[in-house]
């Protein structure tokens, strides 16, 4: 059997094939490579956020993200979004699998005297997360070394206040050009050991006093000490007594009086103005006069028939039989 040899059209494309799978892999690798240099995890979960920056500092790609000293993550990008106002956007990979509330904040502080950035994550106190692509709070720290150009000026000043205090102290004690500032210190000097002299004498005069006091204020430490435990029961009843008002529905007890006395109010100007019985009864006199009056009738009337009930009731018992016996008889 003869073997086949494959064509010439057929060879150059394998060879177009095996070039571009070489390229393909050279371009892959290069990519891993680059992106294993930066720090940052190929094959892990990626959590994108985002941070916008009206100053970045000395902010730049790559630099580490810690929280509370720990690396989570790395700035993977940053770009401008617009420059009037100034608004520099930081795209920032987490790598670390981290729930992170939506108040949380990205810090941009300096890590170091040399100049080296960190971003420090700081996590928020609110119960709904941050997802994946939202863009979080963020701020700048100040540096390191911030206020230091202040601090020498000061110290410069102070240096040079010293100096003229030594100047003068010097200028003092001359004997020959200034012997009246020597005088004055020399004065200064025995009234301040006088003073101290006084003050040895007057508690030395007055050591029991002294005593006394000390001895009363030691007595009243102890008698505190001793009332802390009611003290403190005490203030855990009032404590109780604030909690209990605070859990009262006081609000809704002083509307439903309200509402009580607007009733009332209403009932009170309806009597006034005559509506109802009872305003009626008050304000219209014609009303209660015939009320009155059929009151005395009907009065009078009840005592008519006690007094005359034949008047009003009329009962025969052999009427109607004597009406026949005088029909007969006619």
């Amino acid at each position: 059997m003869e073997n086949k040899k494959p064509d010439q059209h057929t060879v150059k494309e394998m060879k177009s094939i095996k070039v571009a799978l070489f390229v393909i892999a050279a371009a892959l690798i290069f990519y891993l490579g680059s992106v294993f240099l930066k720090g940052i995890n190929v094959f892990g979960k990626k959590n994108y956020y985002y941070a916008v920056f009206e100053n970045i500092g000395a902010l730049h790609e790559s630099t580490n993200v810690t929280l509370n000293g720990y690396e989570i993550g790395k700035v993977t990008d940053i770009e401008l979004l617009s420059s009037n106002p100034v608004r520099i956007c930081a795209e920032i990979l987490v790598t670390e699998k981290l729930d992170i509330p939506e108040d949380s904040q990205f810090e941009v502080a300096q890590k170091d005297v040399l100049g080296g950035m960190v971003v420090n994550l700081h996590l928020g106190q609110s119960a709904r997360m941050a997802q994946r692509g939202d863009t979080l709070g963020c701020y700048l720290a100040g540096g390191m070394l911030d206020g230091v150009g202040d601090l020498v000026a000061q110290l410069k000043s102070v240096v040079a206040s010293v100096d003229t205090i030594g100047q003068n102290l010097k200028l003092a004690f001359r004997t020959e050009d200034s012997l009246n500032g020597g005088t004055m210190i020399k004065n200064t000097l025995e009234n301040l050991e006088h003073t101290t002299a006084d003050l040895s004498k007057l508690l030395a005069d007055n050591g029991g006093k002294v005593n006394s006091v000390v001895t009363q204020l030691d007595a009243l430490s102890k008698t505190l000490g001793q009332a802390a435990p009611k003290i403190d029961a005490i203030i855990a009843n009032v404590d109780n007594i604030t909690d209990s008002l605070a859990q009262a529905n006081i609000r809704t007890l002083v509307n439903n009086a309200q509402s009580t006395v607007d009733n009332v109010n209403a009932l009170i100007a309806g009597v006034k103005n005559g509506q109802g019985t009872v305003g009626q009864l008050m304000q219209n006199d014609s009303l209660f006069k015939s009320l009155n009056n059929t009151i005395e009738s009907l009065d009078l009337l009840v005592k008519d028939i006690k007094a005359n009930p034949s008047k009003y009731i009329n009962v025969t018992v052999f009427g109607k039989k004597e009406k026949k016996d005088k029909n007969n008889k006619e």
